[in-house]
């Protein structure tokens, strides 16, 4: 297996940022991305692993956020923008991104939070379907439901995750950005 990079969102230098922004919009195929949306991306650390050119293989980074978990904050390690180069799969760089951005989490937060639709891949380390329903804070103050994210938010309990915390629970955290809640 290849290293593993972690590196700071500031320890990137602006061409290391904008090359990775073009990386992964063409990973997505969704590109381009909003500029508010890759501003709220990515504050938190990126796991990283380049070929031996340099080249990016695979990415996962962390956001850092308050979520209301049955009506108390926690600190969430999200996990955000997980992408492996479509001919690099199945040979564990997208394991050993998350594998190292979950040490991050578990250093960092209270719970580990993702919306997927790759549930398998998560559940083989460690990530459980949150159950209970979902909403997000607007930025203006009210909170507004989201069911379409019911089912697709996973979370991984820490060592230091309360134990009144459980999937069934209502979860809420802040509106990611206006076309993506969570």
């Amino acid at each position: 297996m290849r290293e593993v990079r972690v590196v700071e969102r500031e320890d990137l230098s602006r061409s290391e940022l904008e090359a990775l922004l073009r990386w992964l919009e063409e990973a997505f195929d969704d590109g381009p991305w909003r500029p508010e949306h890759w501003s709220d991306v990515g504050p938190g650390p990126h796991a990283m692993v380049h070929d031996d050119d340099g080249t990016l293989l695979a990415h996962a980074c962390v956001d850092w956020i308050p979520v209301e978990v049955g009506g108390r904050e926690l600190r969430a390690g999200y996990l955000e923008d997980v992408a492996t180069r479509a001919d690099a799969r199945g040979r564990g760089f997208g394991t050993g991104v998350v594998s190292a951005a979950q040490r991050e989490i578990e250093r960092r937060a209270d719970v580990g939070l993702l919306a997927t639709g790759e549930f398998g891949f998560y559940e083989r380390l460690g990530w459980r379907r949150w159950i209970g329903p979902t909403s997000v804070s607007e930025v203006d103050g009210p909170v507004t439901p989201t069911p379409d994210e019911d089912g697709y938010i996973m979370w991984l309990p820490l060592a230091r995750t309360p134990a009144w915390v459980a999937e069934n629970l209502p979860i809420r955290r802040p509106r990611r950005d206006p076309d993506e809640a969570w």
